[in-house]
C-alpha cells in the first residue's frame, strides 16, 4: 500500500471520532450567520465558537492546503468531525476514483454530515473543494434548519492559486490543466444568501440521475 495513502487514510479513520477540548491559535475564516453580511470581513479573533454549534465549509483548490487548515480547526468545539466526499473513493487497497460515482459520493457525504449535525456534533468540517455556490447548498441548508452557524474558510497558503505548485502537492494526483480549469469555476465571494439562492445546473441534475439508475443495485463497501 502506497505509504502516502496509509497516513490519509489512518487520519481519515481517526477523524471520525476525534475530539478536542481547546482551540487557541488565531482562526481565518469567514463567520456567517443567517443575517446578510459582508461575505468577506476580517475575523474576529475573540471570536467564541463554543457558543454555538458550527459547519465549517472548506473551500478551496487540491492540493491548496484545505485538510491541513481542516484538522487545525477540528478542536474548537467538544466533538468535532471532518468529512470529505472522497472518503467514498478510499478502498481497503488504495484511493479509487471513479468520476462516475460523483454524483453517489455526494450524497454519500451529504447524509453522513446530515447524521453528525442530528447528532449536535460540532464542528462538522465539510472538507471539499466546494468551488460554487450550488455544491454547499445541501450543508448549508440542513445545518440552518438545525440551528448551526454556517463558517466558510479557505487556506491561506501562497501557492493556493498557483496551478503549478498545486499539482506538486495534492495527494490524488490531479493535473495542472485540470486545476486550472477548477480554477476558473471557483465562485467568490460566498454568502449564506448568495448560496441559498443558487441552483444546482440542469446538466448536473441529470448526469445525477443518470448515475443512480446504473449504480444504484451495485454493493459499496465502506
Amino acid at each position: 500500500m502506497d505509504s502516502d495513502y496509509a497516513e490519509w487514510s489512518q487520519d481519515r479513520r481517526e477523524e471520525w471520532s476525534q475530539c478536542g477540548e481547546n482551540y487557541n491559535q488565531p482562526q481565518r475564516f469567514i463567520s456567517e450567520q443567517r443575517a446578510p453580511q459582508h461575505p468577506f470581513q476580517p475575523y474576529d479573533n475573540t471570536h467564541n465558537h463554543h457558543s454555538a454549534s458550527v459547519l465549517i465549509l472548506m473551500r478551496g483548490l487540491p492540493g491548496s492546503g484545505k485538510t491541513t487548515r481542516a484538522r487545525e480547526l477540528l478542536p474548537i468545539g467538544p466533538c468535532g468531525v471532518i468529512l470529505s466526499t472522497d472518503d467514498y473513493f478510499a478502498q481497503k487497497y488504495g484511493y479509487q476514483y471513479d468520476p462516475g460515482l460523483l454524483g453517489v459520493a455526494h450524497e454519500w457525504n451529504q447524509s453522513r454530515a446530515n447524521n453528525a449535525l442530528n447528532d449536535g456534533r460540532s464542528p462538522v468540517i465539510i472538507d471539499n473543494t466546494n468551488l460554487q455556490a450550488w455544491e454547499m447548498k445541501p450543508y448549508v441548508k440542513m445545518a440552518l434548519e438545525r440551528g448551526y452557524k454556517v463558517d466558510f474558510c479557505e487556506p491561506e497558503t501562497s501557492w493556493k492559486f498557483d496551478p503549478l505548485e498545486l499539482e506538486k502537492r495534492n495527494k490524488h494526483g490531479v493535473p495542472q490543466e485540470k486545476i486550472k480549469q477548477m480554477m476558473d469555476r471557483f465562485s467568490s465571494p460566498v454568502s449564506i444568501d448568495i448560496i441559498m439562492s443558487s441552483e444546482e445546473p440542469a446538466h448536473v441534475n441529470q448526469r445525477r440521475w443518470s448515475e443512480q439508475q446504473q449504480n444504484r443495485k451495485k454493493p459499496r463497501f465502506y
